[in-house]
């Protein structure tokens, strides 16, 4: 089916990319998620909403906005997952040789390259047969890197893989955007991945709608629209496009440096795609939904995730919003928090968790999956704790000075 040309010339294909995925010995071990300490409570940005503690109230009922983590500006994604990893392979006592593979699924990564996840390798202290690399995902990317890990294990390349993600969506936003501000929490997460010689069923579905890439982009965020380098004899700022505010007709202030999402566009592929994307993976492998004790939906905001489940006809009840509510959408992190805020006392009392989880956003993509759970170790929701010998941008400029002046 033809699609309408996009921006540069090429045409964008309607209908969705679906995957379908069994695995069979393949077992989620453990899942340790971090926070960071700092707090931002919507009552305390009354100054946006006119002051009136009523429109507020309202907001928070139907959208669930209340409470949210954010980062220091000097704490990156690769923090918040070295964190996590660090207390999952503590707290289980993991032997660092026994890891086959280090995946870091991100979006905004300390540099456009290396990857990431040689950095955290590094710093984690993982052997050199352990191979390390990044997926670039958003919302749908935990799903995405568990897909990964259990691919790599069931065909035998991996017996161990230690699998992290993180984002920070809060860094730079635009407090006065009311739409994406309040929204968004920062948080990081690992989880461990193993071989097992039982049969462990795990169901996969992942969907892409590419004709939706534009829907949520940083359009001067690469070297599709880079920031150039300014002559010292050029009069003109060659960059001035891509700083100067572009209002909106709600009457905001953005640039092409900042996040554009297409609400109406990302709501529309949230209801029609991902209730069919959740359907399909329980009709393919005839899966019964009175089976599943949770549902871990993406914790978009409250609306959306009750929508999703009222639409794949899911009880409510099993399907948690509070995350969102305590923690904000921490995007890549949103379904393993949600899955330690809601059940970690349910694991420690040997509760059999099989549980429906989806995550979907920018791609656009949706990604389901069944897991079971039981016996897997959850941390509970941590607070990150900035280490004492945590760089500042002063001492990074430096050291980066003094390395680069020392080089040939």
């Amino acid at each position: 089916m033809e699609g309408k040309k996009n921006m540069y010339g090429s045409e964008t294909r309607k209908g969705d990319v679906m995957v379908l995925s069994k695995f069979e010995h393949v077992k989620i071990t453990g899942i340790s998620t971090v926070v960071p300490p700092k707090e931002i409570n919507i009552y305390d940005e009354a100054q946006y909403y006119d002051n009136n503690i009523k429109k507020i109230d309202r907001m928070r009922k139907m959208v669930g906005f209340w409470k949210r983590r954010i980062v220091d500006e000097d704490v990156t994604a690769s923090d918040l997952a070295i964190q996590a990893a660090e207390r999952l392979i503590q707290q289980m006592d993991i032997d660092k040789n026994s890891i086959d593979a280090l995946i870091f699924v991100v979006q905004r990564s300390d540099h456009s390259a290396p990857a990431n996840s040689f950095y955290i390798h590094n710093k984690l202290g993982l052997p050199a047969k352990c191979i390390a690399f990044d997926i670039r995902q958003g919302c749908p990317g935990w799903i995405y890197g568990l897909w990964v890990s259990s691919a790599l294990i069931e065909s035998g390349s991996c017996k161990k893989v230690l699998l992290l993600a993180a984002d920070t969506p809060s860094v730079g936003i635009d407090l006065g955007d009311r739409v994406s501000a309040p929204v968004f929490g920062d948080a990081g997460c690992a989880t461990l991945i193993d071989y097992s010689d039982k049969i462990v069923n795990s169901y996969y579905n992942i969907t892409v709608d590419s004709s939706g890439y534009e829907a949520i982009i940083t359009p001067a965020s690469g070297f599709r629209l880079p920031y150039k380098k300014q002559h010292a004899n050029c009069k003109v700022d060659i960059n001035k496009d891509l700083y100067t505010p572009i209002k909106t007709k709600s009457g905001r202030l953005t640039t092409l440096s900042s996040v554009f999402m297409d609400g109406l566009a990302v709501f529309n592929f949230t209801i029609n795609h991902v209730p069919k994307n959740i359907n399909e993976l329980f009709d393919n492998f005839k899966l019964k939904k009175e089976d599943i004790t949770h549902f871990m939906c993406h914790q978009a905001n409250k609306q959306i995730v009750q929508a999703v489940s009222n639409a794949i006809q899911f009880p409510l009840e099993k399907t948690p919003t509070h995350t969102f509510e305590n923690y904000g959408n921490s995007s890549i992190v949103s379904i393993p928090v949600s899955i330690n805020d809601n059940l970690k006392e349910n694991i420690i009392n040997g509760g059999d968790e099989l549980c429906l989880c989806s995550g979907f956003g920018n791609g656009l993509a949706c990604a389901s999956a069944v897991l079971h759970l039981k016996d897997c170790y959850l941390s509970g929701v941590c607070d990150y704790k900035k280490p004492a010998d945590h760089p500042t941008r002063e001492e990074i400029i430096n050291y980066w000075k003094h390395k680069i002046a020392e080089s040939e």
